[in-house]
């Protein structure tokens, strides 16, 4: 059938879609419930849905635009202007969950006072602040006695006449300046503080101590220049602990309820004090344990003495270390770590860049001790081998795991592209029904399933 021309198709008119009217339709014949609902009902609704879907609702009909004005809390506020802030209302709204903080460099830091007064005067729970550097925080924030969270990021905390934050239960402090006798005195208001994060704090550079008997979660990362740190907190139960090369002393007191430990200690010039023994023997209760930098070569020099570990770790799951495979103390280390985790169940190992190509000792000198060690046998599910080098003792490692775990379901090895002959070889011994190729940080990397 011919099309009709151009011309014809100018002169045709489209033809509109008219609305249904009201009355018609399937959906008119629905009762509408909500519309004809009264409006301290429509309000209880909407004060128990998020901010943003509750002021949507005020665009649904005419009736419903005065709403916003009505109702008796906000889920969150953010303040990053105008020139002139202007203060919540006295009235409305009663309860402000959250209120974030950031303001353009043209507001001056005296200005917010006004926000942040008219905020605690709200039942005020949650507080971000964002301001430049070195410009000093308002010491309203820590008189507020509702607040739960706060946030601090890239400012100075002054000289603090009194704390009233006992409610406060976490406290995260990134890039933010502040001396030790305020830290101290909010520790020491903060009696239910749970969580604590403390990310390249300025302030501290003589040293840095930690002091609190309720806090659970501890994240710290030094400054370039901060030289000593103390963590004094018996009830953690979370830690995630970085150190910087200027770093010359660690002093953590033990924690028995510790479930999960990040402990990533940087290589330095200078002799580093850092005793992990005690924590170590202290946690017996860990589910997960990473080892970074050089914690493992402390760790191996404080148990050389010993050819057991003292204690069993009857709950840890994931173990990750990082090794220098040129190390004797550091391989022995690794083998009784796993004869104290009879229930380990993830296990990645990276090899540490080292100037020795190969090691000046052989794999047969600990393969009875390695094969001592329980979880090989009866829980070892994953294995993950970052930095693979085709030294004889990395490869003999690599063979004899993938033929001594019974219950082995994947195994992925990262390698440059020199090594991958070398990795091929070695996973040959094992051959999976699933192969996956990809890239791990710009590396080659292989991974075997097996079902």
């Amino acid at each position: 059938m011919a099309r009709p021309p151009a011309a014809a198709n100018l002169n045709c008119k489209r033809k509109r879609r008219r609305r249904p009217k009201a009355g018609k339709g399937a959906a008119a014949d629905l009762p509408d419930f909500f519309s004809n609902l009264p409006d301290d009902v429509v309000l209880a609704i909407a004060n128990r849905l998020p901010t943003r879907l509750a002021v949507t609702l005020s665009v649904l009909a005419r009736r419903f635009r005065h709403l916003p004005t009505l109702y008796t809390r906000l889920d969150s506020l953010r303040f990053s202007g105008p020139a002139s802030p202007v203060p919540l209302p006295a009235g409305q709204p009663k309860l402000l969950r959250r209120l974030d903080i950031a303001p353009p460099k043209r507001i001056k830091p005296s200005a917010l006072r006004h926000v942040i007064n008219a905020a605690a005067n709200h039942g005020l729970s949650e507080l971000a602040v964002r301001l430049h550097r070195r410009v000093c925080l308002p010491k309203k924030v820590f008189a507020i006695r509702s607040l739960a969270v706060l946030s601090l990021n890239t400012c100075s905390v002054p000289p603090l006449p009194a704390v009233a934050c006992a409610r406060l239960r976490t406290l995260k402090l990134h890039r933010v300046y502040i001396k030790q006798v305020v830290l101290t005195a909010i520790l020491s208001a903060a009696t239910g503080l749970h969580t604590l994060e403390m990310v390249h704090c300025t302030g501290l550079d003589a040293g840095c101590t930690v002091e609190s008997l309720t806090v659970r979660s501890f994240l710290f990362m030094p400054n370039v220049k901060q030289r000593q740190v103390t963590l004094r907190a018996p009830g953690l139960r979370t830690i995630t602990l970085h150190t910087r090369p200027k770093t010359q002393k660690v002093h953590l007191e033990p924690s028995p309820d510790v479930s999960k430990a990040y402990l990533h200690v940087a290589k330095s010039q200078e002799k580093v004090l850092f005793r992990m023994r005690p924590f170590l023997d202290a946690a017996t209760g860990l589910a997960s344990l990473t080892l970074r930098g050089i914690a493992v070569k402390l760790l191996a020099g404080e148990y050389k003495d010993i050819a057991k570990l003292p204690i069993t770790f009857e709950g840890l799951r994931i173990l990750s270390v990082s090794l220098d495979f040129s190390r004797e103390s550091e391989a022995v280390f690794l083998v009784k770590l796993l004869q104290s985790c009879p229930s380990l169940q993830q296990l990645t190992v990276s090899a540490a860049e080292n100037k020795k190509t190969e090691a000046s000792f052989s794999f047969a000198d600990h393969k009875k001790m390695l094969a001592k060690a329980s979880c090989l046998t009866n829980s070892l599910l994953k294995i993950k081998f970052l930095g693979f080098k085709s030294g004889e003792y990395e490869k003999d490692l690599l063979v004899f795991l993938l033929n001594g775990t019974n219950k082995l379901k994947k195994i992925g090895v990262q390698f440059p592209e020199s090594e991958e002959t070398s990795v091929k070889w070695a996973l040959s011994v094992r051959p999976a029904p699933i192969e996956r190729r990809s890239t791990l940080f710009n590396k080659g990397y292989l991974q075997l399933e097996y079902t």
